[in-house]
């Protein structure tokens, strides 16, 4: 009997996408699966948001409507999973150490409180010229009377995106806002931090990583690289320093920053 090939997963991604960095680094940082049939072959597709690919009519109406990386896609998906927590509990579903059941709850509710903050608002502040090429973009696609209906439509649900986490993520007060928040829920962290060198390395003192570690390293490594390395604690800014110390955070930034033109 001839074995089945676990069927490949394509995940699109941007090099500077910050959730797109979260995901590889959590692909990284995956562990063993939980038996063969629940591997996840991935391979990778850059997609160019600096030059638009996200917006074109091919990506806004087959891979993800948001027009937003990272997308994960496979023909044994019945939808493309479009969403960066989406994902990662897709993976953690087939690799167990991403989210171990004995501290599932926190971990689940943290990822959910990283990610309720506007990345935008804390990567962008003062940069309204920088959500307004964005608009732009989108309009001239729409200003073209040839366009189909379809991609009409999906242009203006990625106009009502833009509005709300780009536009409205860089209204006064907003980064303010997001900032005190990203430092209050930093030092959350100072408890669940590896507390001897007895215990494993990553939080809760696990000896194999979890999604949170890449989640939070990543988040971390951003506000430094946008220049807010001051609401990082101290003793969580020495944790996340000891990951990005270590091979897979050297394999999948290969030198870059989170931030493009840093």
């Amino acid at each position: 009997m001839v074995a089945t090939r676990s069927p490949i997963y394509t995940l699109h991604h941007n090099h500077f996408s910050i959730c797109s960095i979260m995901v590889r680094y959590t692909v990284a940082l995956r562990g063993a699966p939980q038996d063969a049939a629940s591997e996840v072959p991935i391979q990778e597709q850059s997609v160019d948001i600096f030059h638009e690919e996200q917006l074109s009519e091919h990506f806004l109406t087959n891979i993800n409507p948001k027009g937003q990386v990272p997308v994960l896609t496979s023909p044994a998906l019945p939808a493309p999973i479009a969403d960066s927590m989406d994902i990662t509990r897709f993976l953690a579903q087939r690799y167990p150490t991403l989210i171990p059941a004995a501290h599932a709850e926190e971990i689940h509710a943290r990822l959910d409180a990283l990610h309720a903050l506007n990345y935008f608002s804390l990567s962008f502040p003062g940069r309204d010229h920088v959500a307004q090429g964005f608009k732009a973009a989108v309009q001239k696609r729409l200003d073209d009377p040839t366009i189909s209906p379809t991609y009409r439509d999906a242009l203006n649900y990625k106009m009502s995106i833009l509005e709300r986490d780009k536009i409205g993520g860089l209204k006064p007060g907003q980064p303010e806002l997001m900032s005190e928040r990203a430092h209050n829920l930093l030092r959350e962290y100072e408890d669940i931090l590896p507390k001897t060198e007895a215990g494993g390395p990553w939080l809760f003192g696990l000896t194999q990583p979890s999604a949170l570690d890449a989640h939070l390293v990543v988040f971390v490594a951003r506000m430094r690289d946008v220049g807010r390395a001051a609401i990082v604690p101290p003793v969580v800014g020495d944790f996340v320093d000891r990951a990005m110390a270590r091979p897979e955070w050297v394999a999948i930034m290969e030198g870059r920053k989170t931030m493009v033109g840093n």
